[in-house]
């Protein structure tokens, strides 16, 4: 598994464009801005614990085995469904205690999270009531498609929940405000 950390950000801003119109249509319909940030990354690199002391470092939290060739091998497919990828997010068979005298033989960050997609979204207006009034008007989508991101999986191998993934990302969250200035 590569343990590069892939990002796209995307932003801006869309100011939508203005309708001829007079009196209260004028004020209900134009004025309206558009702002988001969308964030993709392939998911945070994470390193499993044998938690025991088999290296005799006096340190502990020695690394584990791995009884497959290659970390990549215990990769599950992500095509499965999210009960399936919560109670294993990867092999936890291929994962052993370290041998005696040993720190381990997979490597610092050599397991990969889960992925993350998140886009918020904001609405402004902005206009005036009279000439000494002034309003602000703004809606805010945070996780505005209500995208399911999971947190890492537990990366302790002699935890009942090893290799199971136990926390997300906020859902959906809605807020709004009106500011009025005079």
């Amino acid at each position: 598994m590569s343990t590069t950390l892939m990002c796209f950000r995307l932003s801006g801003t869309y100011a939508f464009p203005r309708i001829p119109s007079k009196n209260v249509v004028d004020k209900v319909v134009n004025g309206w801005n558009l702002s988001y940030i969308s964030n993709w990354q392939s998911g945070f690199p994470f390193t499993a614990f044998a938690e025991d002391d088999n290296s005799f470092s006096a340190m502990g939290n020695d690394r584990p085995d791995i009884t497959v060739a290659n970390i990549s091998q215990t990769k599950l497919s992500t095509h499965r469904s999210h009960t399936a990828l919560i109670n294993e997010w990867f092999n936890t068979a291929d994962f052993v205690p370290n041998a005696v005298g040993t720190y381990g033989n997979i490597g610092k960050n050599s397991l990969r999270g889960p992925k993350l997609f998140i886009t918020d979204l904001a609405l402004l207006k902005t206009g005036k009531v009279s000439e000494r009034v002034n309003y602000e008007f703004r809606a805010e989508f945070y996780n505005a498609f209500n995208n399911v991101n999971f947190g890492a999986p537990d990366a302790g191998l002699l935890d009942s929940d090893f290799g199971q993934i136990s926390s997300a990302g906020d859902p959906r969250v809605l807020q709004m405000a009106l500011k009025i200035s005079f």
